[in-house]
């Protein structure tokens, strides 16, 4: 396979991480007589090492700037009122450009993570690993790389291909084809899958076997392999001991965060309530902002905040509120709340009183104070309630733009976090949910779709929509072969994954990006243009090359 050069200010990155990686062990040895080389040859050093390579999966899943390249600017949300230095990803205005920091923080922090994963392939057969663990770090490894190469390649394009270590700044760099990375991802992972055979119950975060035929899955889908795909997503479902959970609800309740002892969960990033653990500090270097203080932050991004509402504030149980996303009209109109849990397991409509200090004439502590009314309600029924009502005329303009001041709407409430310690604490224990059963009921129900065989993929659809069901509403769920099309699975998507930091993939997927945002989200649609399917490579990296005229900004920007 062609090997091909990093920029030098990539290379740079990469070699400081490949010495800072292991700062923290290293520490617990004499630094005078211990090195790289002599320590990886360790079981104590291979087992640091690998373990450095999961460190940035927790810079996209539950953080920020993952959520700002997946939910924002797409269908399902616009911005909040308080995301206004986030408003490139938003709308798809002139600002978004090849400057953006949050963009080579995370190009940084991922071919960081793809070193380390070189280092720790190439380098293992000479560790003191058992043959048996061996295998198994190598395959986790890999999947990493792959899991690395996917998010770049999906998000920037053509890049950088490296398989070997890199130990010093090289001035030169070439961007491999999009389908000689894809060629390197399924290598990775079809030699993970089979390193990992047997490794089935959930490991803490760690990769197992079904979390990468859970991953190739999604990937066979996203390059149109559409049989393969089946047949991966066919694998998960029928052949490991994943349930879906009976409770849509329940799936996001804090008690089952733990992707560990959720039936659900095929594999997750995990974080934890002590912070050490959340790599916390480990990438002050690359922008402190997009970390924020480690833990999951998805709990903050998509709440409400009902400003001068007399007897209520936000506390624990309804989160901390950041306003950064709101959900767009037409996500909330794919819900039928008559029928679908999954309304009420995905937002929060009621907001009751909590604050005696400003408690109104007539109000006790715990009464309903506020109300999302999904429909219009009429004059008459707002007088006929003690309490405020906002319905989608509040909310949303005709066209589906919102109304401004954009802080009162549905709040999403899958990543709530009440156990925290505080009410402003910001640091989340739940587990961030990278790939679900659910998923793969779509990804066979997509692929059947494109296979010509709507009948199947209804079959695939109708387990969710079963699960989904309230009491006595299942056959009113249940969908038909002629209903099937491939906007009704993206509607689905919409309703099952809503948040879940797939959206912008799913769109970019089968296509419809442009024309969707040109339906549903009217902040980008006078801005959003073909060149928008990917991002911009960050400009420092094209500054400092030497061959600056092969090494082509995406089509576009600046």
């Amino acid at each position: 396979m062609k090997l091909i050069k990093y920029t030098a200010a990539t290379v740079v990155f990469l070699f400081a991480f490949m010495l800072s990686s292991c700062s923290d062990f290293l520490e617990e040895t004499n630094n005078n007589t211990v090195t790289g080389d002599t320590f990886y040859k360790t079981a104590e050093g291979m087992e640091s090492l690998v373990n450095a390579c999961y460190a940035p999966t927790r810079i996209w899943y539950g953080k920020v700037i993952g959520h700002l390249l997946t939910e924002a600017g797409t269908d399902e949300m616009l911005y909040g009122n308080t995301a206004a230095g986030s408003y490139p990803f938003y709308d798809y205005n002139p600002n978004l450009q090849a400057t953006n920091d949050g963009l080579f923080f995370v190009w940084k922090s991922f071919f960081k993570g793809i070193n380390t994963c070189n280092i720790a392939i190439n380098r293992i057969g000479e560790s003191a690993l058992s043959p048996e663990l061996k295998t198994k770090r190598e395959g986790e490894a890999r999947f990493l790389r792959a899991f690395y190469y996917y998010h770049l390649v999906e998000t920037f394009g053509a890049v950088p291909l490296r398989t070997e270590e890199t130990t010093a700044p090289e001035m030169t760099a070439l961007r491999a084809p999009v389908d000689e990375v894809y060629k390197l991802i399924f290598a990775d992972l079809e030699s993970a899958l089979g390193k990992l055979q047997g490794v089935v119950t959930p490991q803490g975060g760690r990769i197992t076997e079904p979390a990468v035929a859970g991953f190739l899955a999604r990937l066979y889908l996203t390059r149109n392999m559409n049989t393969e795909a089946l047949t991966m997503a066919d694998r998960v479902i029928k052949n490991y001991n994943y349930k879906l959970m009976s409770d849509y609800y329940a799936l996001w309740n804090i008690e089952n965060s733990n992707g560990n002892t959720n039936s659900e969960v095929v594999w997750f990033v995990n974080y934890s309530e002590n912070n050490t653990l959340n790599d916390y500090g480990r990438y002050d270097d690359l922008g402190y902002f997009w970390l924020w203080e480690g833990g999951n932050h998805g709990h903050l991004l998509y709440l409400p905040n009902f400003v001068g509402l007399k007897g209520w504030q936000y506390d624990l149980e309804t989160g901390r509120p950041l306003i950064q996303y709101m959900p767009s009209k037409y996500l909330l109109d794919m819900y039928d709340e008559t029928k679908d849990a999954r309304w009420n397991g995905t937002f929060r409509t009621v907001w009751r009183a909590n604050d005696p200090a400003t408690l109104p004439q007539g109000f006790a502590l715990g009464d309903t104070i506020a109300v999302i009314a999904k429909r219009l309600v009429t004059e008459a029924y707002r007088k006929s309630k003690p309490y405020t009502i906002f319905d989608a005329n509040d909310i949303y303009q005709s066209s589906g733009l919102p109304t401004v001041p954009r802080h009162r709407f549905a709040a999403l409430r899958k990543f709530a976090d009440p156990s925290r310690a505080g009410k402003d604490v910001v640091v989340s224990k739940r587990d961030a949910f990278v790939i679900r059963l659910a998923e793969m009921y779509l990804i066979a129900a997509e692929a059947s779709l494109k296979l010509n065989n709507t009948a199947n993929a209804a079959s695939y659809l109708n387990v969710l929509r079963e699960r989904a069901a309230l009491p006595g509403k299942v056959a009113e769920m249940k969908v038909t072969a002629s209903d099937i099309t491939l906007d009704f699975i993206l509607d689905e998507r919409a309703r099952e994954f809503a948040g879940e930091q797939l959206r912008w993939f799913d769109l970019k997927r089968t296509g419809k990006l442009l024309e969707r945002l040109n339906k549903y989200n009217l902040d980008a649609a006078p801005n959003v243009k073909e060149f928008h399917l990917l991002r911009p490579i960050p400009r420092v990296e094209i500054d400092v090359l030497q061959n600056k005229a092969e090494f082509v900004q995406n089509p576009g920007y600046n």
